[in-house]
């Protein structure tokens, strides 16, 4: 029901877009809105399971520290240290920090996810954005195979700030999966797992 109203809004927002494509001028301003609003619609959409993914890293940590399904948790969402066994220290980040402070976290202990780790879309939003702007046969169907390709994963936030070091937010990215896995990912380091092998 959430997705279809999400495809609801954003047919109504592209045909507005649309409408106004060709005429910049004046419309600069309310083009903008209405890029930032389907921005917006597009990082409500739910993708499919199977489009989830999670690093190496990510996992282990996450089972050092909790027992709960890691996907149930997002952003400001705190999260319980119901399986660390004695006092331990993990980096944690603020905000756009790139650097990580070190900071003990004892047994039962909670801490914001969002200090640890780091939800993205693989396929950067803007990319997806783009496809949807430029795709001539508006309807239901379209938008919604757009929106199911979108890939989300779970990293370490210092693998989040080890591979924008060295590529940025959208360097050398595709409009796939696959390349973007290799060439973004791989290239750092980083080895992305299936839904299958999400905790718990």
């Amino acid at each position: 029901m959430k997705n279809e109203a999400i495809i609801k809004s954003i047919l109504c927002l592209l045909s507005e877009y649309k409408e106004l494509q060709g005429k910049e001028g004046d419309n600069k301003k309310e083009m903008d809105s209405l890029r930032y609003l389907l921005n917006q619609s597009i990082r409500q959409y739910d993708i499919p399971k199977e489009n989830y993914h999670i690093s190496v890293g990510a996992k282990q940590r996450w089972e050092e520290l909790c027992s709960d399904n890691i996907a149930n948790y997002s952003y400001h969402k705190k999260v319980r240290c119901d399986k660390l066994q004695s006092a331990a220290s993990y980096l944690f980040y603020k905000g756009s920090s790139k650097e990580g402070t070190e900071c003990p976290l004892e047994p039962r202990e909670s801490f914001t996810f969002r200090g640890m780790f780091h939800e993205e879309h693989i396929i950067p939003v803007s990319f997806i954005l783009q496809k949807l702007i430029e795709v001539s046969d508006v309807s239901e169907q379209t938008v919604k195979g757009i929106l199911d390709g979108m890939h989300i994963c779970v990293i370490l936030k210092e693998e989040d700030r080890k591979m924008n070091s060295k590529s940025g937010r959208t360097a050398g990215r595709k409009d796939s999966f696959a390349e973007n896995e290799k060439n973004v990912y791989n290239r750092c380091g980083i080895t992305l797992l299936p839904y299958d092998q999400f905790p718990y």
